[in-house]
């Protein structure tokens, strides 16, 4: 009896050994099929040898079939699956993973018809599905999902009657239904969801009518509208979203006149205007929120006249004048935005002689220059801007002479050139620029000569070379002095 009882003991305690052994080794194999499709593996934090909590395939060539390899991986509490060939079929795979929070399956080949396989997914928090042929049907299927609290359906099949299938989602926070057939009569029946802080309907069929039915939400702190139907005049239907830190009006037939309504949203931190037809009057009317880190006036209406109207923005960090009525001249009108730290200047007449009026900026550390007439001349009074670490220019006729005027910006960091005349020689002045980490080349004159050049830049961490061609000795050479090196080939 002894005996049988230390046998019964044994048992007891190894007899499962087998099973661990086989478990240890069926996710040993899911591991290595994420990681031979190029995806990534998230073990438990601070657990190096913990249970494997999330897999990013984002982009990879899986299928339905291949959903069936990681099934060893029950532990799952995120998945991303978006830009895979994953399709409804696939759907009764990722049931299987009844611990999962976070669901991306952006841009993939659902239709919608197999959501009610995720029903399952009781502890989902995040589910994005934007970018596949998801319709109101499937939208059906989700309500069992009542811990979610963001919801993707930006460029699906959804119209108004889906809208309505929301209702029993009450706990979103963040919803995107842009660029889908929503209208007005889809909007009212988001005033169910009254816990919303983000929502972006942005590319809808909304007009200032709908603006009306966004009252109730008055959680709401970040309102997406580019390219609806909104102007000026439904503006004033927004004083109750006063909660509001982000809005943006990009593509909307606003033309100022109504933006004076914006004035009671105190808590307004950025506003974008692209591509409106906002003049300086209706800059003027900005002046109250002063509260503003953030304002986009790219494609506006706005000359160099209507830029003294944004001295009273002075908490101002970020400015994009993307105005092709904005000339040198009216930079001086920016020195009191003593906050102002990244600049935007796209497709302007300027070519850089007025850069010297920022002087006085000293915050100022980011510029970029798209489309412009920037040239070497101009970009000597760049070097007035001490403390610039990033520089971007695209499409701007400068040449050697101005890369060499650059070393003297000797806190520079980041460097982007695009489509500009600079050759091998201009690359050997940037040596001497013994901050820089990051380089960008494209379209330019430059050749392995030049680029080998580099490795005499010993902080310098990653270059992104595209037009020319790196042999593999060079590109031996720059890795020795480089911690981390990364090249595009062309």
């Amino acid at each position: 009896m002894k005996r049988l009882w230390t046998f019964l003991l044994l048992v007891g305690a190894f007899g499962t050994a087998p099973d661990s052994l086989q478990a240890a080794d069926d996710e040993a194999k899911a591991i290595a099929f994420v990681k031979q499709n190029g995806g990534e593996v998230i073990r438990e934090k601070d657990h190096p040898d913990g249970h494997v909590v999330e897999v990013r395939l984002f982009g990879f060539d899986v299928t339905d079939a291949e959903l069936k390899k990681l099934a060893p991986l029950n532990n799952l509490t995120k998945l991303n699956l978006s830009v895979t060939r994953v399709t409804d079929a696939g759907l009764k795979e990722i049931a299987n993973f009844t611990k999962l929070t976070h669901l991306s399956l952006c841009d993939t080949e659902l239709t919608g018809t197999g959501l009610n396989d995720l029903a399952k997914l009781t502890n989902l928090t995040k589910l994005d599905l934007r970018f596949t042929e998801v319709t109101d049907a499937g939208l059906k299927d989700l309500a069992p999902l009542n811990k979610l609290t963001y919801l993707g359906l930006c460029r699906t099949k959804v119209t108004d009657a889906g809208v309505k299938e929301l209702a029993p989602l009450n706990k979103l926070t963040e919803l995107t239904l842009s660029n889908t057939a929503v209208t007005d009569a889809g909007v009212k029946e988001l005033t169910k969801l009254n816990k919303l802080t983000h929502l972006n309907l942005s590319g809808t069929k909304m007009t200032d009518a709908g603006l009306k039915d966004l009252a109730p939400l008055d959680k709401l702190t970040e309102l997406y509208l580019s390219g609806t139907k909104v102007t000026g005049t439904g503006l004033k239907d927004l004083a109750p979203l006063n909660k509001l830190t982000i809005l943006s009006l990009d593509e909307t037939p606003m033309t100022g006149a109504g933006l004076k309504d914006l004035a009671k949203l105190k808590n307004l931190t950025s506003l974008s205007l692209v591509d409106t037809q906002v003049t300086d009057a209706g800059l003027k009317e900005l002046e109250p929120l002063t509260n503003l880190t953030h304002l986009n006036l790219s494609g506006t209406k706005v000359t160099d006249a209507g830029l003294k109207g944004l001295a009273p923005l002075n908490k101002l960090t970020h400015l994009n004048l993307g105005c092709p009525q904005v000339t040198d001249a009216g930079l001086k009108e920016l020195t009191k935005l003593h906050n102002l730290t990244d600049l935007y200047l796209f497709d302007t007449p300027m070519t850089g002689t007025g850069l010297k009026d920022l002087a006085p900026l000293k915050n100022l550390t980011s510029i970029s220059l798209f489309d412009t007439q920037m040239t070497d001349a101009g970009m000597k009074e760049l070097t007035k801007l001490h403390n610039l670490t990033s520089l971007s220019l695209y499409n701007a006729p400068v040449t050697d002479a101005g890369v060499k005027e650059l070393t003297k910006l000797h806190n520079l960091t980041s460097l982007y050139l695009y489509n500009a005349q600079v050759t091998d020689v201009g690359v050997k002045e940037l040596t001497k620029l013994k901050s820089l980490t990051h380089l960008y080349l494209c379209n330019t004159n430059v050749t392995d000569a030049g680029v080998k050049e580099l490795t005499k830049l010993k902080n310098f961490t990653e270059l992104n070379s595209v037009r020319f061609n790196l042999g593999d000795g060079l590109s031996k050479d720059l890795k020795k002095s480089m911690a981390t090196f990364r090249s595009t080939p062309h």
